[in-house]
């Protein structure tokens, strides 16, 4: 599958009938190439909706020890980050994306790698960064007796009480990043928001892309591509004859001799 690519003029391959198209709409087909509010808000809501599911599971986890919430807080704040750096990195898609049909690339259509996905994500990791900052120091002023002492929704309570009053100026500010994300997006014709910005990327529509990841790597697609060239009378051909298994011609007399003696 040939890759869209993106000119210095701003021209580029429609993914869908394959003409030369320029601007953001194909003439031909009508084909949007830059993704905006919508399929970016459908990518949105599944992906946080896996991290909702798998936030609400930490705070089961982390909420039994001190000893857990230290080791699952920690370990949730690297579970997120690579969410969003680990699957831009390696297919330009997060799972939301995938469904939504999108996908990040560099402004010439090239595929992303790690130096764009670690940028792109670096705002929201130095916000989050913070905030689990003060609540690990929060936790090691924390008695492991009264921790253990105190009901599990009282546990939260306890660490929450120990950070900075102006912590939630971190929760109002990711808000904030995550509001002027929409409004620069609405601001220029390719779409791209401030992450995209920062990293030197964009995301694009590519209906062509299957929804799971793995078949579009190269390994796959090349063994998918060696199996389809194979037909099951080449396989008899080269291996049926050295072990015996070659098929026998059967005439149309011989079947008919075969019934007369029945």
């Amino acid at each position: 599958m040939e890759r869209i690519r993106f000119t210095e003029d701003g021209h580029w391959n429609c993914p869908k009938c394959g003409i030369e198209a320029s601007g953001k709409k194909c003439p031909n087909c009508k084909f949007l190439i830059y993704a905006g509010f919508i399929p970016r808000v459908i990518a949105g809501l599944v992906d946080g909706g896996i991290t909702f599911v798998a936030a609400k599971l930490f705070i089961i986890l982390r909420s039994n020890s001190l000893d857990g919430y230290l080791a699952v807080t920690l370990f949730g704040f690297i579970f997120f980050r690579l969410y969003h750096i680990l699957f831009v990195a390696l297919w330009g898609q997060t799972p939301g994306k995938m469904i939504a049909r999108i996908q990040v690339v560099q402004l010439d259509g090239s595929p992303v790698g790690w130096a764009h996905a670690i940028p792109r994500n670096s705002v929201e990791t130095a916000i989050v960064m913070v905030v689990v900052y003060f609540e690990i120091q929060a936790s090691l002023h924390v008695p492991a007796a009264d921790f253990a002492k105190a009901m599990a929704e009282q546990r939260d309570v306890m660490i929450k009480a120990l950070m900075p009053n102006n912590i939630g100026y971190m929760t109002m500010a990711s808000k904030l990043y995550v509001y002027s994300e929409y409004v620069v997006m609405f601001m220029n014709k390719r779409k791209r928001a401030i992450h995209d910005f920062i990293g030197g990327t964009v995301v694009i529509h590519d209906p062509r892309h299957a929804i799971l990841p793995w078949r579009r790597l190269k390994v796959m697609s090349e063994l998918a591509d060696k199996i389809e060239e194979i037909s099951f009378e080449d396989f008899l051909e080269k291996h049926g004859k050295h072990k015996g298994l070659e098929t026998p011609e059967i005439t149309v007399s011989q079947v008919e001799d075969n019934h007369e003696k029945g």
